[in-house]
């Protein structure tokens, strides 16, 4: 495996972000503020959709317990204490692909949801389940944890990777990658590996077919689950799912999809009743990237007030290795040509977020790791406009993340194991 190094070639789109950087104002998204100093894992952010409130999560680990914590974040940039969110100590697992997934409801609730680890003995790798807990006073309290997979109990295997949203109604949709019907499932990337420590090739994988992408539903609130469901199978099984929702409710699920020949590319399938049913999974481009191991790399998606649906994604195909977006105009039906984000020679696999506001600005950030320092570029694009990297910003640190709705934007990424926020006033 690559380590990260100074690139001596430096592509293109690199060159416009470090050339632009310095000259930009900052303004828009406020100071930089501390939320944990040390041992945290990478951090996930939402925004309640009424406005005035943000909710971080993070996975933090302390000698060898790990727990989930959460601060909210108000309007006008002033931060709360942390809370603890799950109620049984060390149930919890930091990992750069399937971080605590934080969610907001329509009337102060807010969601988490989370993976921990159980050591099997005799086994290399331990299994997980997915855990989630609510709070209906605006994050100052959690209930009990609950566990979503309906398999919890029976063999051991392998839940994560995972994600979580409501739809305006309430409906609360979790998803995930699911071992259950691979043998043992242990795949290395499910099970907790340290942030940073990178991807695993084909030679330390279990011959067994990939994972499926399952689904399960909350109607009441996140006090219980229905059973889960099957939406694709043969999935890359370390790479993240995400979600994304249209103001006309159609619901948007992107994962790794495994092709015959090993090819591992980028797929979005669709849903018109909130998760109960999905469409055929459509590739949003034909990357074709042979590669018979795991990435660690995700993709990302977010729909704009307009239902145009945007996407951003990694690939290490050889002939354009890099970070890339596009859009679909249609719900999903096409995508237009990919935009490099960064492409060059050598990328090695990293992280791309993307968030739309209510007026249709889109912000879009990615990694850049073949720096000495970890550092990512951010760039916000304004209603209708197409997508430009001019402006582009750099920060130092790692898996940025965006929260866009309701209310001004808020970005959360790890600095080290700090987890630091610009925005939500200030």
């Amino acid at each position: 495996m690559k380590t990260a190094k100074r690139s001596p070639v430096v592509g293109t789109v690199l060159l416009l972000a470090l050339t632009t950087a310095c000259a930009q104002p900052t303004a828009e998204l406020g100071p930089v503020t501390t939320l944990m100093e040390s041992g945290a894992s990478n951090p996930t952010v939402a925004a309640a959709p009424t406005g005035g409130r943000a909710y971080v999560a993070w996975v933090a680990t302390e000698g060898e317990e790990s727990n989930v914590w959460l601060t909210g974040l108000d309007a006008d940039g002033d931060r709360g204490h942390a809370v603890r969110v799950n109620d049984v100590d060390g149930d919890a697992a930091p990992h750069l692909q399937a971080p605590a997934q934080v969610a907001a409801g329509p009337d102060e609730q807010v969601y988490v949801l989370w993976t921990n680890n159980t050591h099997i003995e005799g086994r290399r790798f331990p299994a997980s389940d997915l855990r989630f807990a609510r709070s209906t006073d605006g994050g100052a309290t959690f209930e009990p944890a609950i566990t979503v997979n309906d398999d919890a109990g029976g063999p051991p295997t392998s839940h994560t990777f995972h994600n979580v949203l409501v739809a305006p109604d309430g409906t609360i949709i979790a998803s995930w990658l699911d071992s259950r019907r691979g043998g043992e499932g242990m795949h290395p990337a499910e099970t907790g590996m340290a942030v940073g420590e990178g991807h695993v090739t084909s030679d330390d994988m279990p011959e067994v077919p990939g994972p499926d992408v399952r689904v399960a539903i909350s109607t009441d609130g996140g006090r219980s689950f229905a059973p889960s469901h099957i939406v694709n199978r043969q999935a890359c099984p370390c790479c993240r799912t995400a979600m994304a929702m249209a103001p006309d409710g159609t619901l948007y699920l992107a994962w790794r999809k495994i092709f015959e020949g090993d090819v591992r590319d980028i797929v979005v399938a669709r849903s018109t009743d909130k998760g109960i049913s999905w469409e055929e999974p459509r590739r949003v481009a034909e990357d074709d990237w042979v590669f018979p191991g795991c990435p660690h790399a995700g993709p990302a998606l977010t729909v704009d007030p307009s239902g145009a649906l945007h996407v951003a994604w990694y690939t290490g195909r050889e002939s354009a290795p890099g970070l890339f977006y596009t859009k679909s105009v249609d719900a999903g039906l096409s995508f237009q040509a990919p935009t490099p984000l960064l492409s060059d020679a050598w990328v090695p696999p990293s992280q791309v977020s993307l968030g739309a506001e209510s007026d249709g600005t889109l912000w879009v950030a990615w990694e850049e790791r073949r720096l000495d320092v970890p550092s990512f570029y951010y760039v916000r694009r304004g209603p209708g406009k197409a997508l430009s990297l001019d402006g582009a910003l750099n920060q130092s640190g790692s898996n940025p993340v965006f929260a866009t709705a309701g209310g001004p934007p808020v970005m959360a990424w790890l600095d080290g194991d700090a987890v630091r926020v610009r925005g939500g006033g200030g």
